[in-house]
């Protein structure tokens, strides 16, 4: 026999769902999460080789504008926002990581929150992101965000005994 009764709504998948996202100033008191993130041999935060470095090196990575972001109140990743080129010129670099795991869609998300809390305080013409050419998480975020792909810095950096580049991302905003 067939059922008339209506179905029920359906949940969204649990592996599509988007973490409430926040962020607070790297502290002493976040040291032990970080240090984890950084024995992760794909946490490219300020460094191509995050899992070889001793602690000082990289607590030395965590500058003063260093965040941790968090989702759901968890330690998820790192970012920063430093100027590139003069401070009045509304151009920035973005440096961000999240934690190995994290799904795709929740790095498009942490970057649109970022986004949108950075234009909130400064004027933004160009925001810049760079990954290296060996980060596959990195890359397919940038990429499946559509950020603009401006082209590779070849043989910056040295992995598994090959010479690999720097790829260069952007978004910028027309001036209204």
């Amino acid at each position: 026999m067939t059922s008339i009764a209506p179905a029920a709504p359906t949940a969204a998948p649990v592996a599509l769902a988007l973490p409430r996202w926040s962020a607070r100033a790297y502290a002493d008191s976040d040291r032990f999460a970080v240090l984890a993130l950084f024995a992760d041999p794909g946490f490219f935060f300020r460094t191509d080789r995050p899992d070889t470095r001793p602690e000082w090196e990289v607590l030395a990575l965590l500058g003063d504008d260093t965040r941790v972001l968090l989702a759901d109140g968890e330690p998820a990743g790192l970012y920063a926002v430093e100027h590139e080129g003069s401070e009045h010129g509304c151009h920035y670099v973005l440096h961000l990581r999240l934690r190995s795991g994290a799904p795709p869609h929740w790095w498009r998300d942490a970057y649109r929150e970022i986004v949108r809390a950075l234009r909130w305080r400064h004027e933004v013409v160009r925001l810049s992101v760079r990954f290296p050419e060996f980060d596959p998480a990195g890359l397919a975020f940038a990429r499946s965000a559509g950020l603009t792909e401006e082209g590779t810095l070849a043989g910056v950096t040295t992995h598994e005994g090959r010479r690999r580049g720097t790829v260069f991302f952007s978004q910028v905003w027309a001036e209204s």
